[in-house]
């Protein structure tokens, strides 16, 4: 780890899908320990949609004089629980990561995938919740973000995963519209972890503009590679940024965090 974290990390990923038991559980422990750091990018920027509403004894905002009066049966209000304050507030923000888990991820890709998916979790909190779709020619949800599931088990169930199959990147897409359709507008967000060559499904670039914000991450210097995750970038208004090193991808997955 110290004289070459990525060769390491790639290394533990492919051991942690060993044919031998007793090294496949070592390294998949091994591997719930190191990783999650790796990936901690601290707390993302408070911000998102502002919107008034309206806070039963709140000490702070405008009075909503006919909501008080609804609460204290028409009298003045004698109670301070009884005076509903009108405020804006930022509405609550949602990601959804997109773990490419086809054929074409092995050893490295799926360590830089597992890294990406412990740094989504942790970022998680009031403000801002957090899941995890691997994708392949199916979807599995690994993380819902409704849900209270740590890194630790994000990590372990990835590195479960033999990376297999084509790569269906507009059902991965309807799969992240489909977890955040809970989410008010203006808050839905999908960061999409792959090389981006769809090789099954339909057109990628129709469900990339059905989410507020699609940012890519590109894990594939190839000149194709790139195109395509410009052009879904592009498509879902957001950002593609470089992922092919532990490096890029701690420094670029903050910058589309915050």
């Amino acid at each position: 780890m110290r004289r070459d974290p990525d060769a390491a990390v790639a290394l533990l990923a492919d051991m942690a899908v060993a044919t031998d038991p007793a090294l496949r559980a070592h390294a998949r422990q091994l591997a719930g320990r190191l990783l999650p750091p790796l990936g901690r990018v601290g707390a993302p920027r408070r911000r998102g949609t502002r919107r008034l509403v309206g806070r039963p004894g709140a000490a702070d905002g405008d009075v909503d004089v006919e909501r008080t009066l609804e609460r204290s049966g028409g009298r003045p209000p004698r109670e301070a629980g009884q005076v509903v304050s009108r405020q804006f507030v930022a509405a609550p923000r949602a990601v959804c990561l997109l773990v490419d888990r086809s054929g074409s991820m092995r050893g490295h890709a799926v360590a830089i995938a597992a890294v990406a998916a412990a740094a989504v979790v942790d970022a998680a909190s009031d403000r801002l919740c957090c899941g995890v779709i691997a994708f392949g020619t199916d979807t599995m949800v690994l993380r819902d973000p409704r849900d209270e599931v740590p890194s630790e088990r994000v990590v372990d169930d990835l590195l479960s995963l033999r990376g297999h199959g084509r790569t269906d990147v507009a059902r991965a897409l309807a799969a992240a519209a489909a977890q955040l359709e809970h989410v008010p507008p203006g808050g839905r967000t999908a960061i999409l972890l792959s090389d981006c060559l769809h090789t099954k499904g339909a057109d990628p670039l129709g469900p990339a503009g059905a989410l507020d914000g699609l940012h890519v991450l590109g894990t594939s210097g190839e000149p194709d590679s790139i195109r395509a995750g410009k052009a879904l970038a592009r498509r879902g208004r957001g950002r593609w940024l470089p992922a092919t090193s532990l490096g890029e991808l701690a420094r670029n997955l903050q910058s589309v965090l915050a």
